[in-house]
Order: C-alpha cells, then sequence, then structure tokens
C-alpha cells in the first residue's frame, strides 16, 4: 500500500510539474507576442515620423524667402506649396500643395491623409493608427506663433510641432490598447536655409 501511495504522490507531482511547464511556455509565448506587437507598432511610429519630417522639410522650395509657403496653419490641418514633386522626386516648373488632414475613424484607428496636389502621395495614401494629430507654430527663432497662423503671418512659419498619437489595439481580445504620444518639431528646411 505505501508503494502504491509513492506511486501516487510521485505522479501527482510530476503532473504539477508539467502543468507550471505548459503554463510557463503559455506566459513565454504571450510575452513574446506583446512584445512583437510593441515593436511593429514602434517601428510604424519611427517611419511615419520619418515621412512628416522629410515631407515638412520641402515646403518652400523654389518660392521666394518672403512668400507665403504654409497655406493652412490650423491645429489638425496644416497645407503647403512646393516646387518639389515628392512623389516623382524632382522638381517641377508649377507649384504643388501637400496638405495634411486627419480623418475620421476607421478600422485602423483615424488616418493621416497626405496628398500631393490631391493626389495620395503614397500608395495607401495615410498614416493609420492615429487616434490624435495637433501642430503648433513657431517662427525662425523658435518663439510660439500658435496652432492657428492665418494672414500675413504664415509668412513667418519656419518649423512645427507635429503632436501624435498612436493607438492600436493589440490582438488578444479584452485586453488594453497600446497608445503612445509623440511630439516632433520638424523645420522648414528649404527656408531656413535660404533665410541664414
Amino acid at each position: 500500500m505505501g508503494v502504491l501511495l509513492d506511486l501516487l504522490g510521485a505522479l501527482m507531482i510530476a503532473t504539477l510539474l508539467m502543468l507550471m511547464m505548459i503554463s510557463f511556455q503559455f506566459q513565454l509565448q504571450d510575452t513574446a507576442n506583446r512584445t512583437i506587437f510593441a515593436a511593429q507598432m514602434m517601428t510604424h511610429e519611427q517611419t511615419a515620423c520619418k515621412e512628416l519630417n522629410n515631407l515638412i522639410a520641402l515646403a518652400g522650395v523654389n518660392l521666394p524667402i518672403d512668400s507665403i509657403a504654409v497655406t493652412v496653419a490650423d491645429s489638425n490641418r496644416m497645407a503647403f506649396r512646393t516646387y518639389w514633386d515628392y512623389s516623382n522626386n524632382l522638381l517641377t516648373l508649377n507649384a504643388n500643395t501637400i496638405s495634411f488632414t486627419l480623418k475620421n475613424a476607421t478600422d485602423f484607428g483615424r488616418e493621416l491623409d497626405i496628398l500631393q496636389s490631391s493626389s495620395p502621395v503614397y500608395d495607401l495614401g495615410s498614416i493609420l493608427w492615429l487616434e490624435d494629430l495637433s501642430f503648433y507654430y513657431y517662427d525662425i527663432n523658435g518663439y510660439g506663433l500658435g496652432n492657428v497662423v492665418v494672414g500675413d503671418t504664415r509668412a513667418q512659419i519656419f518649423s512645427v510641432d507635429v503632436n501624435m498619437t498612436f493607438r492600436r489595439d493589440p490582438p488578444i481580445i479584452n485586453t488594453t490598447p497600446l497608445r503612445t504620444k509623440v511630439q516632433l518639431r520638424c523645420y522648414l528646411m528649404n527656408r531656413y536655409l535660404r533665410f541664414i
């Protein structure tokens, strides 16, 4: 009888150890999935920031320095003129207008549409997973002009803060979405270099 109890005890301990190993493996897999999810989100954010910075740097290419390069300077919408054709990567004879507009919510969050003369800059035409976007404008000395700039004051815009909140629902149901805030200072480099 004692041997039978010893065998049952050993079987119970082995079963508990196996359950612990299985639960540990599931926890490792869950942690790996979360890490991959966060890394994908960070890559998306870095790409979005790089593209926005590259586009805004082109504001005012070939325009006179005293002209108004930024035609729309609102808190959640921006548009500027440039003779650079971003889609084809060449200088044109006609001015192009590049605009950023935050659209309504979709399955992928809110979209940031980036248009060049009414045509999408990218194949998808937007940056996804945005929850919020705002612009704040500065002059050449770094003094704030506000989040809405109108009239001739728009000619003084030399840089802009782009504040973005990214939000993405994780693949696991009933879990907290990943939400990150990014603040990016973009300079209208063509205007800076010509002014200095």
